[in-house]
């Protein structure tokens, strides 16, 4: 009985002090760029069980959204009494189930913290299961969709897909697929998407596609997707046809927002957190980073309707079969709607203010860090966009 008295207390001190550390790594993650605020339901702490030992808790205390070397992290590390033979273990557990970000400068590894989302949720593609899947959802409803709308440049964008360009449009090459995928090095990777796994797991599947290997990597993302299995290394003409089967069925392009893309997400309202959250709001196109606008010539519609069952935030106006009009508060320039009209009725238009995205991630993060609110400031930021003012 004594002996079970003395397990029972080693067992709830061992549970204290993770709790303990998971609260402080909670704390520690909100004051990153993109937050991750508690939840009055605790659906946060159980997250970070799922990713984060007691031990790589913390150590990712000592870690933030600016990349270390190895010896910058054993520098603090080591004070602990953590030896580099055990800490490099450790980092490297940690990339492999997606805990941070691994980039390689100069034939070295660096590290960092990474969000939520874009990030954490991603890295979950080998492991997704029903039940992360369910909390992950909760989670983005219940606090952290507030952090990932509220940040005053969003991590992702929305760029036309390639049948809706014309050449009149003189197109930026960071807006265009095309583009992305020949600038880059060669470092190109597809993966599953993460979204529609987790959908899969719960049984209620995409009704856009049937397919799974949609979502592209490039360049960081690319390296450690592969270096850990997360997906496959592809050649640019693969990418090609992936995008192209990706277009075809209506689904909506979004890279990271950089000049120098990291990814190209392609996505449906069913499934896509981002995109099924911003569907939600009265103003979609206010929490969008695009450059361009449908536009309708009433007069060559056909009354096909295809527009309108294609639009994945309810932009184009129906009157019936017939497209009647376009609620610029809600497009978000993906042209998935002009590639499905025949007629010509619906083409793309620049704005009349364009947007350049930074240039890679790095500027991004502290872009964002520079401009981060409190929660009654990103309470008030969504509020106004919400409002439209």
């Amino acid at each position: 009985m004594k002996q079970l008295k003395s397990r029972l207390k080693e067992g709830m001190g061992i549970f204290a002090e993770s709790r303990k550390k998971k609260k402080k790594l909670q704390k520690h993650l909100d004051k990153q760029p993109v937050g991750f605020p508690a939840t009055l339901s605790g659906v946060e702490r159980r997250i970070l069980r799922d990713v984060f030992t007691v031990e790589e808790a913390a150590l990712a205390l000592e870690l933030d959204y600016k990349f270390q070397s190895f010896e910058q992290i054993f520098e603090i590390a080591g004070k602990r009494g953590v030896d580099g033979e055990k800490l490099q273990a450790m980092l490297d557990n940690m990339e492999r189930h997606g805990a941070i970000f691994v980039k390689m400068t100069d034939g070295k590894k660096l590290y960092a913290l990474h969000p939520f989302a874009v990030g954490i949720f991603e890295m979950k593609v080998p492991t997704m299961n029903a039940n992360f899947y369910m909390d992950a959802r909760k989670y983005m409803y219940q606090a952290f969709g507030m952090a990932f709308l509220s940040t005053g440049l969003p991590q992702m964008r929305v760029i036309p897909i390639e049948k809706s360009i014309t050449p009149d449009l003189h197109i930026a090459t960071y807006d265009e697929i095309r583009e992305l995928v020949l600038q880059n090095d060669g470092r190109i990777g597809v993966a599953e998407c993460v979204c529609r796994k987790g959908r899969d797991a719960i049984g209620r599947y995409c009704g856009e596609t049937d397919r799974r290997e949609v979502c592209i990597g490039f360049a960081d993302f690319h390296d450690m997707y592969s270096r850990n299995g997360f997906g496959r290394s592809i050649s640019k003409e693969e990418a090609f046809e992936i995008l192209a089967e990706n277009e075809k069925e209506g689904l909506v392009l979004m890279p990271s927002n950089t000049r120098e893309a990291q990814f190209v997400c392609s996505c449906c309202k069913c499934c896509c957190a981002c995109l099924e959250a911003v569907s939600l709001l009265a103003n979609p196109a206010e929490f969008v980073k695009n450059n361009y606008y449908a536009v309708l010539d009433a007069e060559k519609c056909l009354e096909c309707g295809k527009c309108g069952k294609k639009c994945k935030t309810e932009a184009v106006e129906m009157a019936e079969k017939k497209a009647a009009g376009i609620d610029a508060g809600r497009c978000i320039g993906c042209g998935v709607c002009v590639a499905a009209c025949k007629s010509g009725a619906l083409t793309l238009a620049k704005k009349e203010i364009q947007t350049v995205p930074p240039k890679d991630m790095d500027t991004l993060y502290e872009e964002i860090m520079k401009h981060k609110k409190g929660t009654v400031g990103s309470a008030l930021h969504v509020g106004r966009k919400v409002m439209g003012f």
